[in-house]
């Protein structure tokens, strides 16, 4: 449900504005607005400084407790600058190992980054330490792509100047080495560099270590190395520093500086009068202003003044959502289409029945609904997938519809079906979901109708496709067809000439009819002519859209059916893979394939007749979040 909001105005001396954040404004969710651009004649306001001086002081803290949570505090009279002065302390003692840690890490990255660089030239025998020796030959290392190399074979393998010396060969490059006098390395550079050699650089030495021996060798020296950095990365992180063993002073001096630090996150909302008061403005639920009105009632240094109904007049509040929490999961669905303008219906608890129930209608199966919720339930509690949790619900509803159908992992022989068995009488199953359907269209005009009278937009409540003109039209089409299935001619040929002909002139006659209740002259824009083909363009497209959106519920139970014949299917290849007796493995895959690809169609094909047949028809989606300060942060 939308949540009724409120427009407040909280003023005071700017002196007491610490004491007013602290103890009042911090404890409540407020969407603050900027006074100087809500509050008339507010020329003379000052936004505060959007800064907080306390910033890196809390980034500070955050640091220290990625090694050692700081435990709860509770009151404490320490006075901000010592708290600062404790907290410095404590961040130099952590700075020392932070830059540590940040060394070793370069380090570690260095030495990986080499150990891959020397692992194609394991084969070559030569001795690293000589490297940096050679002052008459250029040797460089690196790799080609194969067909460049071939390039090289064919015209200079042979070439007395260039010594191309082999060590790797992958599907895609050669690794080797190249030397050539220093006279033409320039040369031998250059035609190396046209055959796409990349040039691998190799240190003979590591922060002023000699490497010596055959890469081999080296390779064994730079893996000590590196397992000497990893194990002191291991002890640093796993430490527990100095300043963590000091309770009695750090816990307490972070608690006052994140206390004035979240005061500082709220001062930037507030802005100052020429004559040194404050001003907040912004919106609230009705149930938390009331509550703040409360507290401040004795409180002589705060004024809290409501101007919802003159702010409303010239602006929507924003909304604020305010569901149980097994219907809440489902927000996630109404926010993909828009957020409900405030006091417009709020489509969540009707999308959390429709959905969970179409889902089971189509996907009915008491085993596999059963692994659905638990994945679910696993995604929604260990990786905090808000998917996860309708996964869970729709599961059970599967559950439920499966025990009614009487299928358990396509075995429809070990459960009596309760209710019905889908496949068994395929009419039936398709004019139950058409059935169905009529229900959930009619129950979707009837909110639209409800969110015209709460909007008093009586245009839209009398005259709409959705409206009244439009419900008895579909309710005098659907009853027509019921008459004439059962032989019922009179009653239809009545019901047709005055539920069907008189609703559709309504609608055909919105516009001008609209502007006559509103008191507006009834003038027809583009003239009568254009008026007539308008009108008899939109009529025939609102009829196509009752039909449409009537027979698109034929696939709820198409998926029923089809539900049953996939599974079908499996139990039918089980047989086939053994000759007679069901086999376990395609049984167990038939299952996965089935859950997977159909659950994923389910949930498509229900989420878009959610959208399409339903939510069209009475929800607009053009509000905007409620959005507290703290989810500003």
């Amino acid at each position: 449900m939308v949540e009724r909001m409120m427009y407040v105005n909280l003023m005071g001396r700017i002196l007491d504005l610490d004491r007013v954040i602290e103890k009042y404004v911090s404890r409540f969710d407020i969407q603050f607005e900027y006074a100087s651009h809500e509050l008339p004649g507010a020329e003379g306001l000052i936004q505060l400084p959007s800064a907080n001086p306390y910033s890196d002081a809390m980034r500070k803290i955050e640091n220290m407790e990625k090694i050692a949570p700081l435990p709860a505090t509770g009151q404490t009279s320490m006075a901000i600058d010592e708290a600062l002065m404790v907290l410095d302390e404590a961040w130099e003692m952590y700075k020392e190992r932070d830059e540590r840690l940040k060394e070793l890490d370069a380090q570690k990255q260095e030495l990986e980054a080499f150990n891959k660089a020397l692992l194609p030239f394991m084969s070559l025998k030569f001795d690293m330490a000589k490297l940096s020796e050679f002052r008459l030959i250029n040797i460089t290392f690196g790799k080609m792509p194969v067909s460049n190399f071939r390039q090289f074979e064919a015209f200079l393998y042979d070439d007395p100047e260039i010594l191309f010396v082999q060590s790797d060969r992958t599907k895609e490059y050669i690794w080797g080495l190249y030397a050539c006098p220093i006279t033409y390395g320039e040369k031998v550079d250059s035609i190396f560099s046209s055959l796409h050699f990349e040039r691998v650089k190799l240190n003979s030495n590591f922060y002023g270590e000699a490497l010596s021996g055959e890469p081999e060798r080296v390779m064994r020296q730079i893996d000590d190395k590196l397992s000497s950095v990893l194990a002191e990365i291991s002890r640093l992180n796993n430490m527990s520093p100095d300043f963590a063993n000091r309770p009695e002073r750090l816990p307490e001096a972070a608690a006052v500086v994140r206390r004035i630090h979240d005061v500082y996150e709220i001062r930037k909302y507030a802005s100052k009068t020429p004559n040194d008061f404050y001003v907040f403005v912004g919106w609230m639920s009705e149930r938390d202003a009331k509550r703040l009105q409360k507290e401040i009632g004795d409180d002589n240094m705060v004024v809290l003044v409501n101007e919802s109904e003159k702010i409303m007049a010239n602006s929507s509040p924003p909304t604020k959502l305010n569901n149980l929490p097994i219907i809440r999961y489902f927000e996630f669905f109404t926010a993909m289409y828009g957020m409900p303008g405030y006091g417009e219906f709020d489509p969540t608890p009707f999308v959390a029945v429709t959905y969970t129930l179409l889902f089971g209608l189509m996907f009915g199966d008491l085993g596999q609904g059963a692994l659905i919720a638990a994945l679910g339930y696993y995604l929604y509690r260990k990786r905090g997938f808000s998917l996860g949790a309708i996964m869970a619900v729709v599961g059970v509803s599967a559950m439920v519809f499966g025990a009614l159908y009487g299928s358990v992992f396509g075995f429809e022989e070990w459960l009596p079906a309760l209710w019905r068995r889908p496949a068994s009488d395929i009419n039936s199953t398709l004019f139950f979901a058409v059935g169905a359907g009529i229900l959930l269209i009619v129950s979707s005009m009837v909110i639209n109708i409800t969110n015209a009278l709460k909007q008093k937009s009586w245009g839209k409540l009398l005259f709409s496709p959705n409206g009244v003109s439009g419900l008895l039209f579909y309710l005098a089409i659907v009853g027509i067809v019921l008459c004439a299935l059962n032989g019922l001619t009179a009653l239809a040929v009545a019901l047709g000439i005055v539920f069907v002909a008189v609703p559709l002139i309504l609608i055909a006659l919105r516009e001008p009819l609209t502007k006559i209740i509103e008191g507006r002259k009834a003038k027809l824009e583009s003239g009568p002519a254009m008026f007539v083909l308008e009108t008899i363009i939109e009529l025939f497209e609102v009829l196509l859209t009752y039909f449409t959106n009537t027979v698109s519920f034929v696939r709820v139970g198409a998926f029923a059916l089809s539900h049953a014949g996939m599974m079908g299917v499996v139990m039918l290849l089980a047989r086939s893979a053994t000759g007679g007796d069901r086999n376990i493995a395609v049984i167990v895959m038939g299952n996965i394939v089935v859950m997977a690809l159909e659950g994923l169609l389910i949930g498509i094909q229900g989420l878009r007749l959610e959208f399409y047949e339903m939510f069209s028809r009475f929800f607009s989606g053009n509000g905007r979040a409620f959005r507290s300060y703290r989810e500003m942060k």
